[in-house]
């Protein structure tokens, strides 16, 4: 499944001190066509006896090269008295009518709905992963999104790292050296679809005074000392950073998405 706007939203304007706030359930909708990154495109099916159904989801476990969910039991859809159409789409929405869709994925075979064949998804087959530069914790609170668990609003702060803060990476150190405040500006839509956020101010380290070693990943952690990281990223070259070598990040130079 993919992302729709509304969970993208309120994932990146966690990064601006806002709480996203789970819905106390999710629902599943069956589409005829794709419901699309906003998810009000698409048609919904519509047969007398159709209903979104409720889902109930797994805690996030390791899937697929990332962290995933899925529905933990089987899903049964109301059996339909005249054919209904071709199913391509589903959505995962907030809300049993209206509402606002979370993720959406197109069906890997369309699924026609003949008179008296209920749809029916097995345990499993609704399943939601994350990969990218998200970190691990982070994405297990977007994944518990669909479980009711709501993300609290964090004022994210810039670090620097020799390896990764998940493997065992150091933060640097050194005189002078401490994280520094980024402010994100609001999600904007790329050319895919996707929001984004890029940072909207310039910010710089402190001037070292003493080496701080070898800067290899960056991370965006949750606050200043402690908390935990948000994002995380290689850098292309690792640069050693020696005495008198300040680190700037550019207005615009972060920029964080889900996928």
């Amino acid at each position: 499944m993919y992302a729709c706007q509304f969970l993208e939203s309120g994932v990146l304007n966690a990064l601006r001190g806002i709480t996203f706030t789970a819905p106390a359930k999710c629902w599943l909708a069956l589409y005829l066509n794709d419901p699309g990154e906003a998810g009000t495109a698409g048609t919904e099916v519509s047969y007398p006896e159709y209903k979104r159904m409720e889902l109930d989801f797994s805690a996030p476990a390791d899937s697929n090269g990332g962290l995933g969910t899925q529905n933990l039991t089987d899903i049964t859809f109301p059996t339909p008295t005249a054919a209904a159409g071709t199913i391509t789409h589903i959505g995962v929405l907030d809300s049993l009518s209206g509402g606002n869709m979370l993720a959406r994925a197109e069906l890997v075979e369309p699924l026609v709905i003949g008179s008296g064949e209920p749809p029916v998804f097995l345990a499993g087959d609704v399943l939601f992963y994350l990969t990218g530069n998200l970190s691990k914790a982070w994405k297990a609170k977007v994944l518990n999104v669909f479980r009711g668990q709501s993300i609290q609003g964090v004022f994210p702060c810039f670090s620097l790292w020799n390896g990764s803060p998940e493997s065992s990476g150091s933060e640097l150190s050194g005189d002078n050296y401490q994280r520094i405040p980024l402010t994100f500006g609001a999600p904007a839509e790329q050319a895919s679809g996707q929001l984004t956020a890029r940072n909207s101010a310039a910010a710089s380290f402190p001037r070292p005074s003493t080496a701080w070693g070898t800067w290899s990943w960056s991370a965006i952690y949750s606050a200043p000392s402690s908390g935990e990281p948000v994002f995380i990223k290689a850098l292309t070259e690792p640069v050693e950073l020696k005495r008198g070598y300040m680190p700037t990040i550019a207005e615009g130079a972060v920029e964080v998405g889900i996928n």
